[in-house]
C-alpha cells in the first residue's frame, strides 16, 4: 500500500469532512474465531514466510502467489481465470520491462436472473527494495525487499476467507473476488498497476452498469500498539481525525466512494462488534488515494479501502521487518468475520 497522504488533512479541515466512529452492535454475539484466525493465519505465514517478498522483480515468487490463490480458490468450489497485466519496456521499471504477471479472479454467482455485481479485491505482490520506505522509485532489487505479512498477505488472507464464507452462502446478486499484481511503487497509479487493468477492463464491458461498488481489503492484521518513531504521516492522520490507536478498522474513501464508505460502516456495526471508523477525503490529483481502489475510482465506480492503518503509525509498514508473526490474529479474525458478513448482506439486497 503506497501512502499518499498529500493534502490529507487540509482537505479534511477545508472541506468539513471528518471521521465518525460507529459504535458496536450492543446485542449481537461474535462468532466463534478459532477456525477462521487459524486459517488466516496459515494464509499469512505461507504467503510472507514461506514465499516471502512477491513482486515482479521476482517472478518465481509471483507465480507461486498467484497459484497459491488459485488452488485455494479452487478447492472452495471456485472457476478461477487469470487477467494479463504486462509491464511494458520503460526505464520506468528497470529490469522488468517486457513481462507480464496475473490478476487471479473468482466469481460468486448469485441467483437473480438479472443480478448486480460487487468487486472485492487485495493485492498479492509485496514492495521491491527501494531507497526508502516512503519512495516510489527507482526500485532497488538488489536489496532486500518487504515479506509483506500485513501489507498486503493479510487482504489476500481476508479475501480468501471472504470467498469460503461466500462459498456456503446462497447470494442475490454476483461478487467479483480479484487478487491483484503490482499495486506497489513503481507500479502503483500506473497502466501496469493490476487493479488500474481489472478497473478498465470491467468499465469497458458491456456489463458495467451492473457494477455497484469495489471494496479493497488492505493491510488488516495490526491491532496492538507498534513503535512509531519515523511515520510523521500519523501527525496528519490525527488531525483528519484516524487516532494512533490501533481499535478499530477505517473504511477509507475519496469523495466517489463516500456514499458507499459511509453506508458499509454503518452496516458493519450493525453486524459486528468490532469498532468501525469512516473516513472520507476528497480527491486532489495524486494527493490522496489509499490501495486498489484508486482504479475504479478513475472509472468512476464507487470504492473505498477497508484497513487497519497500520500504514499511519507502524514502522514495520514497507520494511523488511513486516512479518507474519507479528500480526493480531484474533483482533483480524473479528474483522474479517465482519466484512465477510458485510459483503454476504451487500449481495443480497434487492
Amino acid at each position: 500500500m503506497p501512502l499518499k497522504l498529500g493534502l490529507l488533512a487540509a482537505a479534511c479541515i477545508l472541506t468539513g469532512s471528518c471521521t465518525k466512529l460507529f459504535s458496536p452492535c450492543g446485542n449481537g454475539e461474535i462468532p466463534e474465531t478459532d477456525q477462521t484466525e487459524t486459517l488466516l493465519k496459515a494464509h499469512v505465514f505461507h504467503l510472507a514466510d514461506t514465499i516471502g517478498e512477491r513482486n515482479a522483480y521476482q517472478p518465481g515468487t509471483m507465480e507461486r502467489s498467484a497459484r497459491y490463490i488459485e488452488k485455494a480458490l479452487a478447492d472452495m468450489g471456485y472457476t478461477v481465470t487469470r487477467q494479463a497485466v504486462d509491464i511494458p519496456s520503460s526505464t520506468e521499471f528497470g529490469a522488468v520491462k517486457d513481462r507480464t504477471v496475473y490478476n487471479v479472479i473468482a466469481v460468486k454467482k448469485g441467483t437473480s436472473p438479472q443480478p448486480k455485481m460487487l468487486i472485492v479485491g487485495a493485492h498479492y505482490d509485496t514492495r521491491v527494495g527501494m531507497d526508502n520506505w516512503h519512495g516510489h522509485g527507482p526500485a532497488r532489487p538488489a536489496r532486500t525487499g518487504t515479506p509483506g505479512a500485513n501489507d498486503n498477505a493479510s487482504g489476500v488472507a481476508a479475501l480468501l476467507e471472504i470467498a469460503r464464507a461466500l462459498a456456503a452462502e446462497p447470494t442475490l446478486h454476483d461478487v467479483c473476488l480479484v487478487a491483484y499484481a503490482n499495486e506497489e511503487p513503481p507500479f502503483y497509479q500506473t497502466p501496469s498497476m493490476g487493479s488500474v487493468v481489472h478497473a478498465k477492463s470491467i468499465a469497458a464491458g458491456p456489463g458495467r452498469e451492473r457494477i455497484t461498488g469495489m471494496i479493497a481489503l488492505e493491510t488488516l492484521g495490526c491491532y496492538s500498539p507498534r513503535v512509531n518513531k519515523k511515520r510523521s504521516s500519523a501527525v496528519a492522520a490525527g488531525l483528519a481525525g484516524l487516532p494512533d490507536r490501533c481499535d478499530y478498522v477505517a473504511f477509507m474513501s475519496t469523495n466517489t466512494g463516500r456514499k458507499l464508505a459511509r453506508s458499509c460502516a454503518k452496516e458493519f456495526s450493525a453486524l459486528n462488534r468490532f469498532p468501525v471508523r469512516s473516513a472520507v477525503f476528497p480527491y486532489y490529483a495524486r494527493g490522496v488515494s489509499w490501495s486498489d481502489d484508486w482504479g475504479y475510482m478513475k472509472e468512476g465506480i464507487p470504492s473505498f479501502a477497508a484497513t487497519d492503518t497500520a500504514f499511519l503509525r507502524c514502522d514495520d509498514y514497507h520494511e523488511t521487518s513486516d512479518t507474519a508473526e507479528k500480526l493480531d490474529y484474533p483482533q483480524f479474525a473479528e474483522v474479517v468475520q465482519g466484512l465477510a458478513k458485510l459483503i454476504i448482506s451487500l449481495s443480497n439486497k434487492p
